[in-house]
């Protein structure tokens, strides 16, 4: 098997820094986990707290921590940074293949979405972001690490997408949609979510978007190789 990771971000029109922050980290014992970060307001000062969490984030789970012990710590570590004044929403989605076991964590107001070949589900039960409460307690699923699994997160971007102009905005049924074909590429699914995402907010995002995918894939192992794909316009 493989896991594939599809990403797609865009900060918040007319505004050069983007507040959300998304990082792939490689677990010690085998596994991918991404990480995804939504800073409390927008531009240097959202970039500055959502590039911290997620270094944070990043790091306790390179050092071998559990999912569930890195959403209590980051939360602990902004708001003794803070002072309990400034939030952040956090998703992780990892493939953790000592376990061979996909987790989902949230402290978050976005939705997971997941993909099987038998249909698609999502975990939106409301849950606080980090940052503001002196003990904060995560929602954290695991799901069997089965080929032809998609997990899909968002930034709240995303998911509000549309919401000024009084028409529908964005529809999770446009996203089941895109899932439900056989196997789709995770960086298909990203560009075309985000391309989606951004029409709704006529071509001008209203606040910073992040599209992050992973995929359990079938693969062939051969030689094992790993490849990584980035695409970074200034």
């Amino acid at each position: 098997m493989e896991i594939q990771i599809g990403i797609a971000k865009v900060g918040k029109y007319a505004v050069s820094d983007s507040g959300d922050t998304v990082e792939v980290v490689e677990r010690p014992r085998g596994g991918l986990s991404l990480v995804i970060v939504d800073g409390q307001g927008h531009g240097r000062s959202a970039k500055r707290i959502s590039h911290q969490v997620a270094t944070k984030a990043a790091t306790l789970i390179g050092d071998g921590a559990r999912d569930g012990v890195v959403m209590r710590s980051i939360s602990d570590y902004l708001y003794a940074q803070r002072d309990g004044r400034v939030s952040a929403t956090v998703t992780i989605l990892t493939a953790d293949l000592e376990a061979n076991t996909l987790i989902i964590s949230r402290n978050s107001n976005s939705p997971v979405v997941i993909g099987h070949h038998d249909g698609s589900s999502c975990l939106d039960a409301g849950v606080n972001p980090i940052g503001v409460h002196k003990t904060n307690k995560p929602s954290v699923s695991q799901w069997p690490l089965y080929p032809g699994t998609t997990l899909l997160g968002f930034t709240d971007g995303v998911i509000h997408a549309g919401r000024y102009y009084g028409d529908d905005g964005f529809s999770l049924d446009y996203v089941y949609g895109l899932v439900s074909k056989a196997e789709p590429d995770p960086q298909w699914i990203a560009s075309h979510l985000m391309d989606y995402a951004i029409a709704k907010d006529r071509g001008k995002p209203h606040d910073d978007m992040v599209v992050a995918i992973l995929g359990i894939r079938d693969l062939d192992k051969g030689l094992g190789k790993r490849r990584l794909t980035v695409h970074y316009p200034f």
